[in-house]
């Protein structure tokens, strides 16, 4: 028999019981088991506010400024990162601790100032640090994160070691141990635009992308207009249906980066997907004149004149397509649709022929 009473007071005391753990814990220095225990308060508890409160504080603590600042955004739907950082510079005026090396000035993250540095004589973790990113800037991940799993082994256990291993682990789409050592470098007070970049990067990747938004977010207070992190933050708005965040993050980005034909065509997808097929096409129009010979841009723009009903201006796109790039099945397959529109069912049957790889010439 449902007894709603018993429910609520065995609720109520599993809340106060995590709580009084999490101070234990917090009090004990245990910052993770003291975390753990308010994710589990917040399970079981009507009001969260506090709770989240409290985990940012925590999550703080260790140096994760983005879980800070997603439990900030919890515990206060109307504070927005802005919000976070301001209270975050007055809380901690010191700031974030640097890197132990001193970085040039033009340098945009640790693992590129390192390029910069010669290992003293002898020093045999500075040299596997160093080889590793020789390799991992000629793309030989693999060998690349050999070096760096042996630098650590040497007792290189310093943020730079950590965050490149964690770049290396990146790059070979091993994202949930990248995470790992992203989220180990920020336990020892660093958090630099470039490591929330990286780890909200592979949060993305596990598809994380409320977790990856908010590292996103708090970069982007340091580096407003930093190409790929617009553009990550844009990507991961899209993909949590916020697109018009995701339309603003592109038109900032293109107000720096006029001449960038990507971010015209991102545009034109978010303001397609949005119905708004007239401010779409002249996005892809103007991706298409600074980068003409794009299949993918000519592709898009082409489907957004059939969403307007310009069935000819599409075909005469696709066939410009197919003349440069005659195995492009995607634009087969477009053909065939516009064929089958017409009614010629016939010759539609073998361009989706040809899109599914059948009878292209070679």
């Amino acid at each position: 028999m449902w007894k709603p009473k018993e429910l609520i007071v065995n609720t109520f005391n599993k809340v106060n019981f995590y709580q009084i753990l999490a101070c234990i814990f917090e009090v004990a220095g245990a910052g993770k088991p003291a975390l753990r225990s308010i994710e589990k308060a917040l399970l079981y508890s009507q009001n969260k506010a506090g709770l989240h409160l409290r985990a940012s504080r925590l999550y703080l603590k260790l140096g994760q400024i983005d879980q800070a600042a997603l439990h900030c955004k919890k515990a206060a739907s109307g504070l927005g990162p802005g919000s976070f950082i301001y209270w975050l510079e007055r809380a901690n005026k010191q700031g974030l601790k640097t890197n132990r090396r001193d970085l040039p000035e033009n340098s945009e993250s640790p693992e590129e100032a390192n390029l910069f540095f010669e290992a003293p004589m002898g020093d045999k973790i500075s040299e596997f640090n160093n080889s590793g990113l020789c390799l991992l800037g000629n793309g030989r991940y693999r060998e690349a994160l050999t070096c760096f799993h042996q630098a650590i082994a040497l007792g290189g256990n310093d943020q730079v070691i950590l965050l490149n291993t964690g770049l290396a682990l990146s790059k070979l789409n091993r994202h949930a141990e990248a995470l790992d050592y992203y989220t180990e470098v920020q336990a020892t007070g660093y958090s630099s635009p470039a490591l929330l970049n990286n780890k909200g990067y592979s949060l993305f990747h596990l598809e994380r992308y409320e977790e990856s938004l908010a590292c996103y977010e708090v970069a982007r207070q340091y580096l407003p207009n930093d190409l790929t992190l617009l553009s990550n933050l844009a990507s991961c708005y899209n993909y949590l249906g916020k697109v018009d965040e995701a339309i603003g993050c592109y038109q900032s980005a293109i107000k720096v980066y006029p001449q960038d034909a990507t971010l015209y065509n991102n545009l034109g997808i978010c303001l397609e997907n949005t119905n708004r097929f007239s401010d779409a096409l002249f996005n892809f129009e103007k991706a298409i004149d600074l980068s003409p010979n794009n299949c993918t841009f000519l592709l898009n723009y082409a489907y957004c004149l059939v969403n307007l009903g310009r069935y000819e201006d599409a075909h005469n796109i696709v066939s410009r397509i197919l003349k440069d790039a005659p195995n492009n099945y995607p634009a087969w397959s477009l053909r065939g649709e516009l064929l089958a529109q017409q009614g010629n069912m016939k010759e539609a049957t073998k361009c989706y022929g040809k899109a599914l790889g059948l009878g292209l010439a070679g």
